[in-house]
């Protein structure tokens, strides 16, 4: 392959790279895709630049680093707030970020040192402190890359190690310029052919290395969107726990309802009222069969009225003074004379409501807690 096909195929792959990692962030709006989206971009525009127009407009050797240094300083910084979104659970400190800042801090002004070093003195980097700056910078960008490969390995599944083998790739690119660029160049030879092969390893290590990056976010995203999904599932169950709960409670307190209103009703018909109306039907079947059927009719009236006076609260004046009619015939029949009633109601108060029995249950007491007799009747 000659080295404009080269060329076009790794500007190619990053450049898809790139695009699909676009497409991705426009779709989950993700602070970690937007990192790494931006992180191959950087390397979309330098390849751009480096292999296209750099050949127009070609940069002194002191430029070259430094716009290398810059390029792989920014995206050492990218890294490293990667590595911190990635794996927070792994980082030392007490408050999460604290160790991720004050690296990139430092970093970050080692790297401004470095390119404004190469770009105020050409023969900086052949100087001692030069060097020494230059061999800083270098090695403490392979350490950040191998601290991330370490935080990835811990994480011990599919994301940490995909991330883990793009850390490292990256270590093995900044390898190469650490000792290309500081003085200590690789023992190759010189020939086309050999530094061909040289290019295309590193090409395809950078390939390699982004389709790691890209494979560890989307696995990511899918355990984000399995998580979420089994979160989802729970919080369904947990709804339909609770709608089952609501629909016990609801069913206790329907059959505590009932128990209440049987108990009210057994409340309303009095057990001794009932004894005493069937033993004065009784004398009466045998003594007056007409009263008897009278009294009948008017028991059923007054039972009649009891049950349905369980489905409904209030009942008009008029409904309850007939009730009352009907109850005071049963109770006029048992205590003859002994017992009289006077109705006075006017007929404008017969259509308001009231709660059901309430009469009845006056009337109730008023036998019940008097004296009744020939000789001192109740009125």
């Amino acid at each position: 392959m000659t080295g404009q096909a080269l060329l076009f195929v790794y500007l190619g792959a990053v450049g898809t790279i790139f695009l699909l990692n676009v497409v991705q962030w426009s779709f989950f709006r993700n602070w970690i895709y937007g990192l790494f989206t931006l992180q191959t971009g950087i390397w979309f525009v330098y390849s751009f630049f480096n292999r296209l127009v750099g050949e127009d407009t070609p940069l002194s050797e002191s430029q070259n680093m430094a716009l290398i240094s810059l390029v792989n300083g920014l995206v050492t910084v990218i890294f490293l707030e990667l590595a911190h979104r990635l794996f927070p659970d792994g980082q030392p400190g007490s408050r999460p970020g604290t160790w991720t800042g004050r690296s990139q801090l430092a970093y970050g002004s080692l790297l401004l040192l470095e390119v404004s070093m190469l770009l105020a003195d050409e023969s900086w980097q052949q100087t001692g402190t030069g060097r020494l700056v230059s061999i800083t910078y270098w090695s403490l960008t392979s350490l950040i890359y191998v601290v991330g490969a370490g935080l990835a390995f811990r994480r011990q599944d599919v994301v940490g190690w995909f991330f883990a083998v793009g850390s490292l790739l990256m270590l093995v690119h900044t390898f190469n310029t650490l000792f290309y660029y500081t003085g200590f160049p690789w023992q190759l030879s010189q020939s086309p052919e050999s530094v061909n092969v040289h290019v295309r390893l590193l090409s395809s290590g950078r390939i390699l290395q982004l389709l790691c990056f890209s494979l560890a976010l989307a696995f990511r995203q899918r355990q984000l969107a399995v998580s979420q999904a089994i979160e989802q599932t729970q919080q369904t169950a947990q709804l339909v726990q609770g709608q089952l709960e609501n629909e016990l409670i609801v069913q206790r307190l329907e059959q505590e309802k009932i128990q209440v209103q049987l108990r009210a009703l057994q409340a309303q018909v009095n057990p001794h009222f009932l004894f005493n109306s069937l033993n004065t039907l009784s004398f009466l079947i045998g003594s007056d069969p007409e009263r008897a059927e009278v009294f009948l009719d008017e028991l059923c009236k007054v039972y009649r009225y009891v049950l349905r006076a369980n489905e409904q609260e209030m009942t008009d004046l008029q409904s309850e003074l007939q009730f009352i009619r009907s109850y005071y015939h049963l109770l006029k029949t048992r205590y003859g004379d002994s017992l009289h009633l006077t109705i006075d109601v006017p007929p404008l108060y017969e259509s308001y409501l009231l709660p059901t029995l309430t009469l009845q249950l006056l009337l109730e007491n008023a036998v019940k807690h008097n004296v009744i007799a020939k000789t001192r009747p109740l009125y």
